[in-house]
């Protein structure tokens, strides 16, 4: 993957840079990433949060997470794109929204996380691992924090 990895809001308001490989993408079905993205999953990109650059003015929206931990949850206050997040408890890693990407034909996902969640009507690519959970808490890797 080349590097840097660039991406932003709908109006170019907020830009953003990754300086590093992506830890991990998935696409999260828990109800407050359908709530926030308005569909069904949200794909995302997470990436280590000193590889994350991000210029322009954002705002953040703290909800509780399918987890219990606080998502906070990034978006341009001029064009309402859902950007990144932010969690309470996992510090070291920030999720991108892929589609945010300025090339998002880059973000391969490798897993659908959190199906629990997930809308009956949504389908799901069967060839993905699937989790209840965060990806961390189902596979054998420590997770970075």
């Amino acid at each position: 993957m080349k590097l840097p990895i660039t991406g932003g809001c709908l109006c170019g308001s907020v830009r953003y840079e990754i300086s590093a490989e992506p830890i991990a993408c998935m696409n999260c079905h828990c109800r407050t990433c359908q709530k926030a993205s308005g569909a069904p999953y949200l794909a995302l990109m997470f990436v280590p949060t000193s590889a994350l650059k991000i210029s322009g003015n954002y705002k953040e929206y703290p909800a509780i997470a399918a987890s219990g931990n606080i998502m906070y949850r990034a978006f341009c206050p001029e064009c309402g794109t859902s950007l990144f997040g932010r969690n309470s408890i996992f510090t070291k890693i920030r999720p991108v929204a892929a589609a945010t990407l300025d090339d998002p034909t880059i973000y391969q996902p490798q897993e659908d996380m959190w199906v629990v969640d997930a809308q009956p009507w949504d389908f799901m690519n069967p060839d993905l691992p699937k989790c209840d959970g965060n990806f961390w808490q189902q596979t054998k890797p420590k997770h970075p924090n």
